[in-house]
């Protein structure tokens, strides 16, 4: 039976037929006409807007009937035919939920869809209840409650009910369930069994307006729910946080106590997500500590707190603990927060970063205090790293002073990269002091590393005289910065000379190999600068190259002071060099070089080089002045031998001539153009219009007024002609000005 308050009627089912009696009196009002129904269910979410229309469902012999039932009469509004007759049905708006033979069906009464759901266990009764709007729990095989949704799938996990059920009821969030040991209460949050309550012979439950009634054959019984506070007061005492959340997100809260009920929520799942992380549940607490935002110095502070006995476990927690950080940190924080964060990341990686590649980075950016930064830093040895934090905030001195130390080895540091890391710090820092004062330990160690240091532009254009001096006792270094300031075009002669005089040194040292690599590029060093370099005092370095031991030098300098028969005798006579003598001369690129050097080979002592001078005769023909390159042969030389030289002197003597006649012949034409156009210039004649005026004043030309004329026709009175070979109309540029007057 149902109650039917809108209409104060009670509906009946008995003996297969539906009565409505009187709900105060239970008087007869009226029998139903619809025969053999089997069960019946009224809608308690109804399609019609009238309150006063009550909507049925009925199972009848094969037909689902669907009724809509007034205080006047009913109405059978749609009948639906099945294959058996339903045992038991329930209605949710256009849904009806129904067992039929050995299947639960779901029927849309809209559409007429209909989908069969799943079996039905023999052993026990088909139970449909409705939990709440569009879902349906059923009484599935296998001791299984199974949430249904209107659309014909489950979106719950089922519950698993310890025995056979015989009735079932819904209490948010809990399903009431009568077995045969009494009543079990389900939580549809866990699907866990809270509490039975023993009483024997239950025949029906059922939840009316918040109150559940059991009865008994004799007895009924009214079970009151206990409030969901207490119940949460209950489960923090006993510390089942996780229980006590997941009862505090399903209880049905006013919209008075929202804000104050969602306040408490945030503050349970940061507990909830803090004892997760205690026991060891890191993944499910970096899920919790993401969605209630949880303060990162309490998970901070529970770390440093928080012991655990497994090694496996503690390495487990710092992954954790570092990728909390390193998430966090991206974060939108406090100031206190992300110092928190950034605080603990770097005690972590000052501790642990074996290699110090990520400790180096994360400094640069770290919001730390500078104080406790430095502190940590010391406290764990990372000195490099210390000196490093320096440089970022701009304390050169300090991080000097530590480079320093670990350069003497007066403290130690395996991420300290050596001396070479802190030469390119001093260049990029570019203060001359600093560099002063912490550059002698590298160059100690390391001439050419050290040299590097003074090779910035700021140091090298502002006072190089002064490395200079300061280089002296590191003659390596000097020599770098010398070959420094050279490439960069310094135009000082002492450096170019001092450049040249170190050269010479490295090169007749004792202990040097002549053939050894470093000597060869040493000496071709030498001989470029010679060559190529106008800043020298070519007089001292001739002084110096006078000895045995630089011949090819001595010439190259003979060469640029011009003294070519010097540079030629000695490649010739000291040297024995022909190929040198003519590489010179290609280089000096003079006739009087050439001309010495025919001079110098055509000497009866040097007769076994006159093959090699007729043939440079031969391949450069045009480097020589021909007169004086005859007048050098001797008087025996046979003219089949230079027949190819003189040929082509002659061939270049006549295209001379050629030349100069065809150059002349072009002049004469181009002074016969030039007579010509003059001539047509000046005998020329042109009228003056009456309405043409001066482009410069435009004004009207009057019959006195004297005037110029440009040759591309532009008229001005000829006061206002202040330059006759630029037209002031245009601005074309002219090299002849012709003036006449009125």
């Amino acid at each position: 039976m149902k109650a039917i308050s809108a209409l104060n009627q009670l509906l009946i089912l008995s003996n297969e037929t539906l009565t409505i009696l009187d709900l105060e009196t239970l008087t007869l009002v009226r029998t139903l006409k619809f025969k053999s129904v089997t069960c019946f269910h009224l809608n308690e979410n109804p399609l019609s807007e009238d309150p006063f229309t009550i909507e049925i469902c009925a199972g009848s012999k094969k037909k689902v009937l669907f009724l809509h039932l007034t205080d006047e009469d009913v109405k059978l509004v749609k009948e639906f035919s099945t294959s058996l007759t339903p045992s038991t049905l329930v209605i949710d708006g256009a849904h009806i939920c129904f067992a039929m033979g050995f299947k639960y069906c779901m029927l849309d009464i809209l559409s007429g869809d209909f989908q069969q759901l799943f079996d039905i266990d023999p052993q026990q009764p088909p139970l449909i209840h409705r939990v709440s709007k569009g879902e349906f729990l059923l009484n599935g095989p296998g001791g299984l409650g199974v949430f249904v949704l209107s659309q014909g799938f489950s979106d719950k996990p089922p519950i698993n009910f310890s025995s056979a059920i015989f009735a079932l009821a819904f209490h948010h969030p809990y399903v009431i369930a009568v077995c045969g040991q009494g009543i079990g209460f389900y939580s549809i949050i866990d699907q866990q069994c809270k509490q039975t309550i023993a009483i024997d012979n239950v025949r029906s439950i059922v939840n009316g307006d918040g109150q559940v009634f059991a009865s008994t054959q004799i007895d009924l019984f009214a079970l009151l729910p206990i409030s969901w506070e207490t119940q949460f007061e209950k489960l923090l005492v006993e510390n089942r946080m996780e229980e006590a959340l997941e009862l505090a997100k399903n209880a049905h809260i006013s919209s008075k106590e929202r804000e104050q009920h969602q306040r408490m929520l945030i503050d349970l799942e940061k507990k909830v997500s803090l004892q997760r992380f205690a026991t060891a549940r890191f993944s499910d607490a970096m899920e919790m500590f993401e969605t209630c935002h949880i303060d990162p110095c309490e998970v901070i502070s529970l770390y440093h707190n928080q012991s655990f006995s497994e090694k496996d476990i503690q390495r487990k927690a710092s992954t954790f603990f570092v990728d909390f950080l390193r998430r966090w940190r991206i974060k939108n924080l406090t100031p206190d927060q992300k110092t928190a964060v950034d605080m603990a990341l770097l005690k972590y990686l000052a501790e642990n970063d074996q290699e110090g590649i990520e400790l180096l980075n994360f400094i640069v950016d770290c919001h730390t205090e500078p104080n406790e930064t430095c502190d940590c830093l010391k406290t764990y040895g990372q000195f490099h790293c210390l000196a490093t934090y320096y440089t970022s905030k701009q304390k050169w001195e300090e991080a000097f002073c530590i480079w320093d130390r670990l350069i003497k080895n007066e403290i130690e540091d395996s991420h300290f990269v050596g001396y070479s890391h802190v030469a390119e710090q001093l260049m990029k820092c570019g203060d001359i002091s600093l560099i002063w004062r912490f550059s002698g330990e590298i160059l100690k160690r390391d001439e050419e590393v050290g040299a590097k240091i003074f090779t910035s532009e700021k140091l090298a254009s502002f006072m190089p005289r002064a490395v200079i001096d300061y280089l002296r006792n590191y003659p390596r270094s000097l020599r770098i910065f010398l070959e420094f300031l050279v490439d960069k075009k310094n135009d000082e002669e002492s450096v170019h000379t001092q450049l040249a005089l170190m050269y010479i040194d490295d090169i007749s040292c004792p202990g040097s190999h002549r053939n050894s690599p470093s000597h060869r590029m040493t000496t071709n060093k030498l001989r470029s600068l010679l060559r190529t370099s106008q800043k020298l005092e070519l007089t001292k370095l001739l002084e110096v190259l006078n000895t045995p031991c630089f011949p090819h030098e001595h010439a190259i300098v003979c060469g640029r002071l011009g003294q070519h028969g010097a540079a030629i005798n000695t490649f010739i006579n000291l040297l024995q060099d022909f190929d040198a003598a003519e590489e010179y001369c290609a280089c000096v690129d003079d006739p009087k070089a050439w001309n010495a050097l025919l001079t110098a080979c055509v000497t009866e002592v040097h007769n076994h080089m006159f093959d090699r001078v007729v043939d440079l005769l031969r391949r450069r023909s045009h480097q020589f002045d021909v007169s004086s390159a005859l007048l050098c042969l001797p008087d025996s030389t046979r003219f089949n031998i230079i027949a190819p030289f003189v040929n082509f002197a002659i061939r270049e003597a006549l295209h001379e001539r050629r030349m100069k006649l065809v150059e002349k012949g072009l002049q004469q034409m181009d002074n016969l153009s030039n007579k010509y156009e003059l001539i047509r210039l000046k005998t020329e004649t042109f009228s003056v219009r009456n309405s043409s005026y001066c482009c410069v004043c435009k004004k009207h030309f009057a019959a006195t007024d004297g005037f110029v004329r440009y040759p591309n026709g532009v008229l001005t009175h000829a006061e206002c002609a202040t330059n006759r070979q630029i037209c002031p109309l245009t601005g074309h540029l002219f090299k002849l000005d012709t003036q006449y007057n009125a």
